[in-house]
C-alpha cells in the first residue's frame, strides 16, 4: 500500500473527496427530477464506487517478473437518465466513467504459472499500468405493457442476469439466496470487475401473477477486466428462455425455475481445455446448448426459518471438432435463528462441475460456465464451476441494522486430475490472444485448496455504505505444483459506495 500512496496520491484524495460530498450534499438532493409534465418524467441520479485491492497471489519459481505482491485502486462514476411516460414506455442511458491507478508491470510470469492474480489480469488486457476508461454502458428503451397486460420488451444495450428473472423486494431473505447463491451462475453483467459487461439485443417477458417467461437474444459486450467496454463482441451469440414458477404460487413454499441458453462464440482465440499439445482438436467455433433448472424454498421451522436450493444444468454441443458434453449441479441448505442476537445464519452446501476425463477421445467433457459473474460463488476468484468440487459452510451475522457479517470456509478440489485447473469469468475481449478464461495444468492431482474468508459491509446511511474483505486460501497438492515458493494466498480490499 505504501508504494501506491507514494506513486499515486490522486485514488486517495479522490475517496476523501467522496466521503466528504457524500456527508455535506443535504439528503433533499439525493436524485434530481429534471423535468415533469404532459405525462412525462425525466430523473438523474449518479453511483461513485471506489476501491482498493490487495492482492498476495501463489508464487513460482523464482524470475524476473514475479510481482506476486502489489495493490491497485479504481474510481467508477455512473451518471444515469431515465424517462418515463404514462404509455407505459422508458428509456434508460448509463455513462460509466473508470480511472484505475497502480496495476503490476510485472506480474504476468512464464507459463505455466501466468498472470499473478487480478491485477496482473487487467494489466495484461492493456498493458498499461493506470487506465481511464469511459464508455455507455446501457442505453435502452423499454415498454412494460405492450400488445398485452403483462407483456414488455427491452431493445438495445442493458444488464441481463440469468436467474433474476423475477424478483422478490418484500422477502430478504429469499431474494439475497436468489441475488447470490442462484443469479448470474452463467450469464451475469460480471459486477465484481471495475468495468462490468453488458448485453447488446433485446429482451422480452410475459409476466402473470403465477409464472413468467423471460426470453433474450443478445451479443455480450467487452468488459470486465477490459477497459474497453464500448465495443460489442460480435462474435459470440448469446440467447436465453426461462420460465419461472413463482414463488409460494403453485408449490407451497417455492419457486421453479426451468432455462435453456444458446451460446456460440465464433472467435479465433485459443481455447483453454486439455487437448494434446500440438493437435487441432479444438479448433473451430464453440456451440453450447445448455439446459437445467432450479428450485428454491424456504419455510419456518422451529424459532427460525429453513431454506434450500437445488441447481442443475446440462450441455451439450461442440467445442472446435469435438463434441461437447457436460453437467454441473448445486445443493444447499441453510437455517436461520430468527429470535436470537443477530440472527445467524448458518448454510452449507456442494457444487460440482464435470470435468474432462479422457484429453484423447472425441468429446470434451469439461462444464463451460458461458458468462458468469464467477466471483459471487467463489469471493476469492482463483476458481469457478469448471472441473471443480466446492464443499463450503458459511455464517451470515447481523449484528445491527446496518452492519452485515458473512464468513466462508470452502474445502475446493478438482472433479477429474486428468483436466485442468480453471479460473475466469467468460470472454472479455472480441479479438487478440485473451480467451476469458485462464486454464493451468493438474498435473493429475486433484487437492486444490482450502479458503477461508470474511466480509463485512456496513450502512452509514441509505445512499453511502463500505465492504471489507479478506480471504486466505491454503493452497495443496494442484497449486503446489505450478507455484512451488508459497503455495498460499492472500487477496483483501476496501471498497465505498455513494448513490446521490
Amino acid at each position: 500500500m505504501r508504494s501506491l500512496i507514494k506513486g499515486h496520491g490522486r485514488p486517495y484524495l479522490t475517496m476523501l473527496f467522496l466521503y466528504t460530498l457524500s456527508i455535506l450534499l443535504p439528503c433533499r438532493v439525493w436524485g434530481l427530477n429534471l423535468y415533469q409534465g404532459d405525462g412525462t418524467r425525466v430523473d438523474t441520479h449518479i453511483d461513485l464506487t471506489a476501491r482498493y485491492e490487495y492482492w498476495k497471489w501463489f508464487s513460482p519459481k523464482k524470475q524476473a517478473a514475479d510481482q506476486n505482491r502489489y495493490d491497485f485502486f479504481f474510481t467508477r462514476s455512473r451518471l444515469n437518465l431515465d424517462l418515463t411516460t404514462d404509455q407505459h414506455w422508458k428509456a434508460f442511458a448509463q455513462l460509466q466513467d473508470v480511472h484505475m491507478w497502480g496495476l503490476p508491470a510485472e506480474s504476468i510470469s512464464s507459463p505455466p504459472a501466468g498472470p499473478l492474480g487480478g491485477g496482473a489480469i487487467y494489466f495484461a488486457h492493456g498493458r498499461q499500468k493506470d487506465y481511464h476508461s469511459t464508455a455507455i454502458r446501457q442505453a435502452y428503451i423499454e415498454n412494460n405493457e405492450l400488445f398485452l397486460k403483462g407483456f414488455s420488451f427491452k431493445l438495445g444495450r442493458f444488464d441481463y442476469t440469468d436467474g433474476m428473472e423475477v424478483a422478490y423486494g418484500g422477502n430478504k431473505k429469499l431474494s439475497w439466496i436468489k441475488r447470490m447463491r442462484v443469479a448470474e451462475r452463467l450469464i451475469g453483467p460480471f459486477i465484481w470487475s471495475s468495468f462490468w459487461r453488458s448485453f447488446d439485443g433485446i429482451e422480452f417477458s410475459m409476466d402473470t401473477a403465477s409464472f413468467d417467461l423471460t426470453g433474450m437474444a443478445t451479443h455480450p459486450t467487452q468488459g470486465g477486466f477490459e477497459n474497453d467496454t464500448q465495443t460489442t463482441i460480435h462474435d459470440i451469440d448469446l440467447a436465453a428462455l426461462t420460465w419461472t414458477l413463482k414463488y409460494d404460487t403453485v408449490l407451497k413454499d417455492n419457486e421453479a425455475r426451468l432455462f435453456y441458453i444458446y451460446y456460440q462464440d465464433k472467435r479465433d482465440v485459443p481455447k483453454p481445455d486439455n487437448t494434446i499439445s500440438g493437435t487441432d482438436l479444438n479448433s473451430g467455433s464453440i456451440i453450447i446448448h445448455t439446459m437445467g433448472a432450479h428450485l428454491l424454498g424456504m419455510h419456518p421451522a422451529f424459532m427460525g426459518t429453513i431454506d434450500w436450493l437445488l441447481w442443475g444444468a446440462f450441455q451439450t454441443g461442440r467445442w472446435g471438432r469435438l463434441d461437447h458434453r457436460a453437467w454441473a449441479c448445486s445443493v444447499e441448505f441453510g437455517y436461520q435463528f430468527n429470535h436470537t442476537r443477530w440472527n445467524p445464519w448458518i448454510r452449507a452446501g456442494y457444487t460440482v462441475g464435470s470435468g474432462d476425463v479422457d484429453p484423447d477421445d472425441a468429446w470434451h467433457d469439461t462444464f463451460y460456465q458461458l458468462m458468469p459473474t464467477s466471483r459471487k460463488y467463489a469471493l476469492f476468484p482463483f476458481y469457478n464451476m469448471m472441473n471443480s468440487e466446492d464443499m463450503f459452510i458459511q455464517a451470515i451475522l447481523k449484528p445491527s441494522t446496518k452492519t452485515a457479517i458473512r464468513t466462508d470456509l470452502h474445502r475446493l478440489r478438482l472433479k477429474d486430475g486428468t483436466d485442468r485447473w480453471y479460473m475466469g469469468a467468460g470472454p472479455t475481449l472480441e479479438s487478440g490472444k485473451i480467451f476469458g478464461y485462464i486454464g493451468l495444468p493438474s498435473f493429475g492431482d486433484r487437492d486444490l485448496g482450502i479458503l477461508a474468508d470474511i466480509t463485512m459491509v456496513y450502512h452509514l446511511s441509505s445512499h453511502l455504505w463500505f465492504t471489507a474483505y479478506y480471504g486466505h486460501v491454503f493452497g495443496q497438492e494442484v497449486i503446489e505444483n505450478i507455484y512451488p515458493r508459497d503455495k498460499d494466498a492472500d487477496y483483501a480490499y476496501l471498497e465505498m459506495g455513494l448513490k446521490f
